[in-house]
């Protein structure tokens, strides 16, 4: 089930994420624009991480963007959604601070590779001040060709696919724009996918996909944004949650791409699309060779 802060959201994500298309990602000034996911670890509880996703652009010394962040099973935290962040750079000298609601996360550290030390003081998402060390990694941009399968949890088979997958432009918001098409490669006991089209959003390594039929339809939704520190949904920074009958019907979505941008990885869930076809759900696995 959507999470009601993503739900609220979206609609500026989609707005400022960008439009879709075959040019990819639109021409960076800086080494520092992309996508990235940061990582905090507080020296009061290292194991457990902080992770934001999301975009910066580079301009001269100058860095802004917007980061998603979800933290609302942490007791330590009671704030979540869009927040920004802003900084600069000057050799090897990075300082950023994300706005966390009016709570200033502040991080110094190095350029490349990124990270260092942050701290912030007790504020209005967290009870008491906070110190520790930062780590970033960049996510390559997801485009190209790919082919994968479909594989069922329930004992009804893989499906074979192919397709082509573009990534909008980078504009500094917490997201961008994922379009293209789907199409199965052979039989399946059920025909859930013949030919789709998809669009949705990417931010970190979290990745948002709607599959729509040929008649506009929706067929369902894979994964879903800024759900990195949701452990019921990514128990680890790079796993998603397995479909399966002893998870229950309908799993939370969850597709996680590599930060190299050659793997997109998680769950699914197919619908029931007619009586003498019932519902599935497995594991889904995107390659772009």
């Amino acid at each position: 089930m959507r999470l009601p802060w993503v739900s609220l959201v979206l609609g500026i994500l989609i707005a400022t994420a960008g439009c879709g298309g075959g040019s990819g990602t639109a021409a960076q000034s800086g080494s520092l624009s992309g996508n990235w996911q940061i990582s905090l670890a507080r020296q009061a509880n290292p194991t457990t991480l902080l992770i934001y996703t999301g975009f910066l652009l580079q301009s001269g010394d100058s860095i802004a963007g917007n980061l998603l962040f979800y933290f609302g099973t942490d007791p330590l935290s009671n704030c979540s959604g869009l927040v920004p962040i802003t900084g600069t750079v000057a050799g090897s000298n990075l300082s950023m601070t994300i706005d966390e609601f009016g709570e200033q996360v502040s991080l110094q550290g190095m350029p490349s590779p990124m990270g260092g030390e942050f701290s912030n003081v007790a504020g209005g998402c967290t009870d008491f001040a906070n110190s520790g060390t930062w780590s970033a990694i960049q996510v390559a941009p997801l485009a190209g060709s790919f082919h994968g399968t479909f594989t069922s949890t329930e004992g009804n088979g893989t499906i074979n696919v192919t397709g082509t997958l573009a990534q909008g432009p980078n504009t500094g918001a917490s997201s961008a724009s994922l379009s293209g098409t789907l199409a199965a490669t052979g039989s399946s006991f059920c025909s859930y996918l013949s030919s789709a089209t998809f669009s949705g959003l990417i931010s970190g390594t979290t990745v948002e996909l709607g599959l729509y039929g040929p008649n506009g339809s929706e067929i369902t939704q894979l994964g879903q944004v800024g759900e990195i520190n949701n452990t019921d949904i990514v128990p680890s920074p790079g796993v998603c949650t397995v479909a399966s009958p002893q998870n229950g019907v309908n799993a939370d979505p969850c597709l996680l791409v590599t930060p190299d941008g050659t793997s997109l990885t998680g769950n699914y869930y197919f619908p029931s699309p007619s009586a003498g076809c019932l519902a599935d759900q497995g594991t889904v696995n995107l390659s772009f060779p």
